[in-house]
């Protein structure tokens, strides 16, 4: 079992359900649009992809940005017409719904409060502060970095970097842990970080991803190796 002196985590998605929050933003705007009868989840997935791929497409510009051209990108196809104001509040109703309501994952109080006694965390997320900071797990976090700090997103070597110099650990002896393989476990590991991969829907690795150090299907497997270093 390896020694660490730091250990960062992921947000959305490893820490908390922002799956289950993001499909109910989307039937929001959905409902919004006059839309209610198309399916929440599969239009959460593709706005998702499409935010994503915006975002790595582009120089850095806030979430919010990418966001609403995602919700373009997979409304507009439908015949959905709107004006920029009207799609910046369809944007706000989205993320505002996706970031405020996701709560923690069953074992996630619990292992944080057990590793928050014995190591600085620090999440590290995508998301723009402002949005981050409706949710109320984040209070539970004295450290944070976002791309709107770093002015990049994962998996910008440019973002971990500021996390790193912000916790004032070394990147070998801070872990990383996350469910995402290209944002975290791609951009993570040339940083020198090692990683633990949580992999909550036994997903394939990627062909070209490289392997974490640890690899668990949620959380509690991290407290089983951490406390043997105790």
């Amino acid at each position: 079992m390896r020694a660490f002196k730091a250990i960062t985590f992921d947000f959305w998605g490893t820490l908390v359900d922002v799956d289950t929050s993001g499909q109910a933003g989307v039937a929001e705007v959905l409902g919004e649009c006059g839309l209610a009868g198309f399916d929440a989840q599969e239009f959460y997935l593709k706005w998702d992809d499409a935010t994503v791929r915006r975002y790595r497409s582009g120089v850095w510009q806030p979430y919010f940005n990418y966001a609403l051209l995602g919700l373009r990108d997979v409304l507009e196809p439908l015949g959905f017409e709107a004006g920029a104001e009207r799609w910046r509040q369809l944007t706000e109703i989205l993320l505002s719904t996706m970031t405020r309501d996701a709560k923690p994952h069953t074992e996630v109080r619990e292992i944080i409060s057990v590793l928050k006694r014995h190591y600085p965390l620090m999440p590290i997320t995508n998301m723009d502060n402002r949005f981050f900071d409706l949710n109320p797990f984040r209070a539970e976090f004295s450290l944070a970095t976002t791309a709107e700090e770093a002015k990049a997103f994962k998996p910008s070597a440019l973002i971990f970097k500021h996390a790193i110099e912000k916790l004032g650990v070394p990147a070998d002896q801070t872990l990383h842990i996350s469910l995402s393989q290209f944002a975290d476990l791609e951009g993570a590991m040339p940083m020198g970080m090692q990683v633990a991969w949580i992999n909550r829907y036994g997903e394939p690795r990627g062909r070209f991803t490289p392997a974490p150090l640890y690899e668990f299907r949620n959380l509690l497997g991290l407290r089983d190796v951490i406390e043997a270093a105790w």
